[in-house]
């Protein structure tokens, strides 16, 4: 995902901002090591969360933010690990940024 890709390390070396990716249905048709395999070294984190609530996962991330089963989803939290904002559905990288930066103005 270069798009994702350039977006992320727009960020990268900002402390005060911390991006990272969590993978659901493994092997459908990727597992978690594939898509690592795929990526950037020094892009985000990448967490395998078992299975999507579409495919009957229960208690993962996104069972804490989401009930709906639209992907992908965004969830921001602030530096006080408060939520900030959700997301089902896609986002363009500019949306990204203006929410990423709003929190980062908060801060000061």
């Amino acid at each position: 995902m270069p798009a994702a890709d350039e977006l992320v390390l727009e960020y990268l070396d900002n402390s005060n901002v911390m991006i990272f990716n969590v993978i659901y249905d493994q092997f459908q048709p990727y597992s978690c090591f594939d898509w690592a395999n795929e990526g950037n070294n020094e892009l985000p984190v990448m967490i395998s969360d078992g299975s999507s609530m579409d495919l009957g996962g229960q208690n993962t991330l996104e069972s804490l933010f989401f009930t709906e089963t639209q992907m992908p989803k965004h969830v921001f939290i602030d530096h006080e690990l408060r939520l900030y904002y959700k997301h089902a559905g896609s986002m363009s990288n500019s949306e990204v940024s203006i929410i990423i930066n709003e929190m980062l103005d908060e801060m000061e």
